[in-house]
């Protein structure tokens, strides 16, 4: 029931006559066509449409709302008017409108809606508000911002905010103060208007008002964050300024602007203190007519980095008071600048820009038009007192831009630079046109470009960002400057030289003395000597000016050649001793009758040195006077520094440097500078380094002479032969192999060094080369002049092998007779110094303890242990060390040949060198302890080791199959053919990438046969037992020689025959040979081990007296096959059976912990079936332990017998070979690979019985190796011993005893 209840009261309350209706946002109420801002007709603005407000129900409470509404104050009256309505007004919006004062808008009050409620069409409603407007200009007549008072002017309450105000606005208002119409609405912030913030601002909207009035009409409401005032210039204002005066903008003359132009005023002024105000100079001071001096002093000026004032470029200032203060620049543009640049007479304007750095500045949103006479004169922010702001005015004049040629020897040559901002700058030269060169060279009066280029000093100032892009007729160089990308690029500076560049030179025999020259381009001229031009004055000019000090003596030499006086230079010169230079001098107007009569000439009482720091090599040093120190590298050439080497008798070629300059040395040469007639270094123009360029400090000039380089061979112990090393800039380094290709670069070397000509180069032996300063090339003239200062070297990082390089006249000192580092001291000589190639002592004569010494460090042999005298039959050389200065080798020293016989030198030395075999006389090769790699090993070096080792002096094999340790280092040998032991031959450790030297020696080897005095022959020589093939010889005598000393190596007499027509066809691993010349007296030395094995060849057979051959067996009858079938089963059973009894016998054995042998077998009892203890002698042990059966599969495996199963008591019995005599001599561990040996009887062995369990005979069993046919010839094989195909094991039973 409720809700059609609700419905009816909102029905009735929309029905209501006095319903309060929502207005649209751009409503509002004004007042028209009244006398005042604040009183008129009241009407409405609604939907854009001007209408007026009905007369019914109106009452003071309407009054009051429409004044407040309309920031009009209160409601001093209102009444009801029949005049004609205005034209604007022709539309009743509202009426009946009930209010109750408190309404902000009359469409807050209650009436029936907008144009819904018809009036009186003859009646208006005029009210008039307390309000007394006033609307004016704060700042100066008719311009400022605008404000406005509620009290008639005398206090102004605000000001009308900029927001939204327009140039219609601005009309309006010029009009009613009678300022013609807006010349210019301001929008930017103009003036302090500190007031602004604590006071009201209005805002206004006109927007369907129409033809308003007033501007109050269309004030709307009170802004809270209103940020600046309107403002606005009206056309009737007048713009002044003051000119005349640049040391104060506020004194001059006063002209006004009308019509864009600046006229002076007609008569006299009259109000100068309005006029000093407008201008802010303060209030008037003196008035003269037109003449206006105000009580400020005010001056724009440019301030620099460093905070000094400079004319044409800086942050923008102003003094007022002699007080400076910055111009923000807060709107900052071009016309700004150019104003100031006009201002302070510097031209136009290059840059211009804004500085962001908070700051207090005293002018902002400065606006010139471009006429004013100063700064001061444009609009712009001002205050009393300084403001912050949040930028700077930065202002560059082309004033400030000029141009000119530094570090070089003239006004025209040089190194371009450009003043920019108060810094001279470099221009860079990668970015250089060939237009600049005659722009810049026009500029500075030099002609235009020449076409060369000299060297010039880096300097040190910064480079100039931008680009040089000059244009043909360029007037100023700033018009060139542009901006340009900062690339990452190494920076050059630019050097030029024009077609009018000039210098002056001496032509003498010393520095600093001769006749004065005067170079230009390619010509040379002379300068007059006529007393119109030579004088005192001028001659001590040329002596400075060439760094000579002042004049010793002038005087002028007489022209007789005609040719000669056509080149005297066509100036004449009036000096004074303000001039540093001749061409600064007035030239004079017109010249003497005898200008070219004579040639000036000139004395200097000062001396100028060019050397080097290390006399051939080093930084280069100039001396002027007593001034010494380097020169920059920029301003030196490769062909000073060839005429430099050239001077000071140190070659002609230059060399390059590897190493940095020394940094230490004072510059005080910038660049140096020949003419044509300069014959020395002495006589060149140097400029000096005034600029304290640090990149000149760190980059001096630096030469390497061809005469500086050094050579020698590093190898103390020989003469004339080893390593090349040359001496690079003070530094030992070696020679590359490669660098010595060439004969002609070996016979300079071998000549330089008095060695002959070269024999060969060797090859290099040493460490692997590592990276480090190295000579890698060497060229040299083929003229025969043999010097190496005429020869160009290279020197560079290399990993190169080292140059070895042998002279005819090589000598060389060895240890002959003794040890490696002790013997009889010879020489050695490839024919030097009368030597004709021979062996010579070294006499004892002279000799001297610390001779000695130095020659154990020769020889690498350590310190001196004793030294002494022995007899010689040989001629002899004495050194003589006493004389001269302190020798490094002893090859220094003096050498004297003695045709007679002499005491000779017998050194010993304490270092004598430890080389052993690790196995007596075979094994790894080892040289104090560490192993030798055969790299650069030779069969040779193998037999002097056998030799030193007194194993035979032969070795047999030096395998190379062992496997280097990767972290170890092994020796490298080589050895030549003057030396004498091992330890004399040249090693050096590095890893190996070959293999460990292993050496068998001659002494190592034993023989022995596979039966009794005969049979295949076994040789062990490397730590196995094999078969041989052999060399038969056609001389039967000495074959019956050399294989009857065989027989005496396996404990046999004499050599029986040869074993024919051997049928044993296994030739596989014939390595060895038995291979005499028939001079052999030793069998051993007969042995050869083939790289290839003889596999052509059968295995080497001998029967000597007392062989005995293998039986024979008859052929077996072939039975029929069930025998035979059931004879393997029931053998098969019963091995079984023997298996399981042995098997549990050896288990509980094994528990007792004792160790079952499968040898010889002693029974100790077998009463329970079991076996007891089985033992052996311990010497049969280790033969078990190192053989068991082998198969042909596996002739070559060893397997330790403790892991062998046994079937049957036979297999055991088999598994235990029978040596001989020959064999159990050997080494421990030695096997037999090719099945069973010859059996040999050791009276010294005892073998215990065995008796074997549950009855088994004991036997002892014989094994010999036989072939699958019966042997050749007719011996009985031997007796109780039966012997059935290889291997067959046949017991024979014992008596026991």
């Amino acid at each position: 029931m409720w809700l059609p209840l609700f419905l009816l009261l909102l029905l009735l309350g929309c029905c209501s006559h006095h319903q309060r209706l929502i207005a649209q946002a751009d409503d509002r109420t004004v007042l028209m066509k009244g006398n005042k801002p604040c009183e008129g007709y009241v009407g409405i603005v609604h939907n854009g449409e001007l209408g007026y407000v009905g007369v019914d129900l109106w009452d003071d409470n309407v009054s009051k709302v429409v004044c407040s509404s309309i920031q009009c104050g209160n409601a001093l009256k209102s009444f009801r008017t029949t005049n004609p309505k205005p034209e604007e007004m022709n539309k009743s919006w509202i009426n009946g409108v009930k209010c109750t004062g408190k309404e902000a808008q009359l469409w807050d009050c209650r009436f029936p809606g907008f144009g819904v409620s018809q009036t009186r069409d003859d009646a208006l409603q005029y009210i008039e508000c307390s309000h007394k407007i006033e609307i004016g200009l704060e700042g100066f007549q008719c311009a400022g911002a605008v404000q406005y008072s509620v009290d008639g002017g005398n206090k102004y309450s605000g000001y009308i905010c900029a927001d939204g105000w327009k140039k219609e606005y601005a009309d309006v208002l010029c009009q009613t103060l009678k300022c013609g119409t807006a010349k210019e609405v301001v929008n930017e912030q103009w003036m302090g208007w500190k007031a602004f913030q604590e006071k009201k601002k209005m805002m206004v909207d006109c927007l369907g008002i129409g033809n308003f009035s007033h501007l109050w009409q269309c004030a709307t409401k009170e802004s809270s964050s209103c940020p600046k005032p309107a403002s606005v210039i009206c056309t009737g204002h007048e713009k002044v300024q003051l000119r005349g005066n640049k040391s104060n903008v506020c004194s001059g003359k006063l002209v006004k602007e009308e019509s864009g132009k600046w006229t002076t005023f007609q008569n006299n002024i009259t109000d100068a203190d309005k006029w000093c105000q407008q201008m802010n100079c303060g209030t008037s001071s003196v008035l003269n007519g037109t003449v206006l001096t105000c009580s400020d002093n005010v001056k724009v000026v440019l301030v620099d980095n460093n905070n000094n004032i400079n004319k044409c470029y800086g942050t923008v200032a102003v003094q007022v008071n002699d007080k400076s203060h910055h111009v923000c620049g807060s709107s900052w543009n071009m016309k700004d600048a150019e104003v100031v640049c006009k201002e302070l007479g510097c031209g136009k304007v290059h840059h211009s820009k804004t500085v962001q750095v908070n700051t207090k500045g005293i002018m902002d949103n400065v606006q010139c038009s471009g006429n004013e006479a100063s700064l001061w004169h444009c609009r712009a922010k001002r205050d009393h007192n300084t403001f912050l702001c949040p930028s700077r005015a930065y202002v560059v004049c082309t004033g400030s831009v000029e141009v000119k040629l530094r570090g070089g020897p003239g006004r025209c040559s040089g190194r371009v630079e450009i003043q920019h901002e108060g810094k001279w700058k470099r221009v860079i030269k990668q970015v250089w046109t060939d237009e600049n060169f005659d722009a810049v060279c026009k500029l500075l009066a030099c002609g235009n470009k020449r076409n060369i280029l000299e060297e010039f000093s880096q300097g040190s100032a910064e480079f100039l960002n931008g680009t040089l892009q000059c244009k043909k007729n360029v007037k100023h160089i700033s018009e060139c400057i542009e901006e340009a990308p900062n690339t990452r690029i190494e920076k050059k500076a630019m050097a030029i030289t024009c077609e009018e560049h000039k210098v002056v030179f001496l032509k003498g025999n010393e520095s600093c003395s001769g006749l004065v020259g005067i170079e230009q381009g390619p010509k040379t001229y002379w300068l007059s000597g006529s007393n119109e031009t030579w004088n005192m004055v001028s001659a001590n000019i040329v002596c400075q000016q060439m760094h000579c000090g002042k004049v010793s003596n002038h005087t002028s030499t007489n022209i007789s050649d005609v040719a000669v006086r056509k080149s005297i230079w066509k100036e004449s010169y009036n000096c004074s001793v303000n001039n540093t230079s001749l061409f600064d001098c007035q030239k004079n107007l017109t010249l003497s009758s005898d200008h070219e009569d004579t040639i000036a000439t000139v004395t200097c009482m000062g001396k100028v040195t060019v050397n080097l720091t290390q006399r051939c090599w080093g930084n280069v040093n100039i001396c002027l006077g007593d001034k010494c120190g380097g020169v920059c590298s920029k301003g030196w050439t490769t062909q000073k520094a060839a005429m430099l080497c050239k001077d000071l008798g140190c070659g002609n070629t230059v060399l390059e440097a590897t190493t940095k300059p020394d940094e230490s040395h004072e510059m005080i040469i910038a660049s140096v500078h020949s003419t044509s007639e300069t014959t020395n270094l002495t006589q060149c123009n140097f400029v000096t380094n005034d600029e304290n360029d640090s990149t000149c400090k760190r980059n001096p000039a630096y030469v390497i002479c061809s005469g500086s380089i050094e050579t020698k061979f590093s190898d103390l112990r020989d003469h004339c032969s080893g390593h090349v090393e040359m001496k690079y800039e003070g530094k030992w380094m070696p020679v590359c192999a490669d660098a010595l290709k060439e004969t002609n670069v070996q016979d300079t070397i071998c000549g330089e060094l008095k060695c002959g000509q070269a024999l060969k180069r060797i090859d290099y032996f040493g460490p692997k080369a590592v990276a480090r300063s190295s000579i890698s090339e060497i060229n040299c003239t083929a003229d025969g002049h043999r010097s190496l200062a005429a020869c160009i070297m290279k020197s560079q990082q290399s990993t190169c092998d080292p140059g070895v390089l042998k002279c005819s006249g090589w000598s060389k000192i060895a240890l002959a007779v003794h040890k490696a580092c002790s013997g009889a001291a010879i020489v050695l000589s490839g024919g030097k110094d009368g030597l004709q190639g021979e062996r010579m002592a070294i006499s004892f004569e002279n000799w001297t303890k610390e001779m000695g010494e130095m020659l154990c460090k020769h020889l690498e042999c350590g310190q001196l242990n004793q030294q002494n005298k022995t007899q010689s039959s040989l001629r002899s050389l004495s050194f003589n060390c006493a004389t001269g200065k302190h020798s490094k080798s002893i090859w220094d020293c003096e050498r004297k040949v003695n045709n007679s016989q002499t005491e000779q030198l017998f050194i010993e030395c304490k270092d004598e060198p430890k080389i052993t075999l690790s196995k007596g006389c075979y094994g790894e090769v080892k040289i104090e302890n560490s192993e030798v790699c055969d790299t650069h090993w030779k069969p040779i070096y193998s037999d002097r080791v056998c030799s030193e080792q007194n194993c035979g002096g032969k070795a047999i094999y030096s395998p190379n199959n062992g496997t280097p340790t990767s972290n170890n280092e092994y020796y490298h040998v080589r050895c030549d053919e003057h030396h004498y032991q091992l330890g004399q031959c040249k090693r050096f450790k590095e890893k190996c990438k070959g293999k460990p030297v292993s050496v068998y020696c001659v002494d190592n080897v034993k023989f022995k046969t596979t039966e009794k005095c005969g049979g295949q022959v076994l040789v062990q020589y490397r730590d196995k037992w094999e078969k041989v093939c052999y060399e038969k010889l056609d001389d039967s005598k000495k074959k019956t020689d050399y294989l009857g000393k065989l027989c005496p190596e396996i404990a046999c007499s004499g050599y029986a025959s040869l074993i024919k027509d051997d049928n044993d066809q296994d030739t596989s691993g014939l390595e060895t040979t038995l291979q005499c010349t028939g001079e052999e007296k030793d069998i051993k030395y007969c042995l050869r081990y083939n790289n290839q094995p003889c596999e052509s060849r059968k295995p080497a057979r001998i029967v000597c007296n007392g062989y005995e051959p293998p039986p024979v067996y008859p052929p077996i009858t072939p039975t029929p096959a069930w025998p035979t079938i059931l004879a393997v089963g029931f053998a098969l059973a019963v091995v079984i059976l023997i298996t399981v009894f042995l098997r549990i016998c050896i288990v509980r054995r094994a528990k007792k912990g004792r160790n079952v042998s499968p040898g010889k077998l002693e029974e100790d009892g077998c009463e329970s079936g079991n076996f007891e203890e089985l033992m052996s002698k311990s010497n049969e042990m280790e033969e078990l332990n190192h053989t068991r059966f082998r198969s042909k599969t596996e002739a070559n495996d060893e397997v330790s017998v403790s892991s062998f199963a046994y079937d049957d008591i036979d297999e055991v019995a088999a598994a235990l070979p029978l040596t001989s005599r020959a064999d159990t001599a050997g080494a421990s561990g030695d096997s037999i690979q090719n099945g069973p040996t010859l059996e040999v009887d050791d009276q010294e062995e005892s073998y215990d019985d065995i008796e074997a369990c549950y009855q088994i005979t004991e036997t002892e069993a014989e094994i010999h190796d036989a072939t699958p046919t019966a042997p050749e010839g007719d011996a009985a094989p031997p007796t109780g011993s039966e012997l059935r195909g290889d291997n067959n094991l046949v017991p024979r039973r014992v008596s026991q005893s």
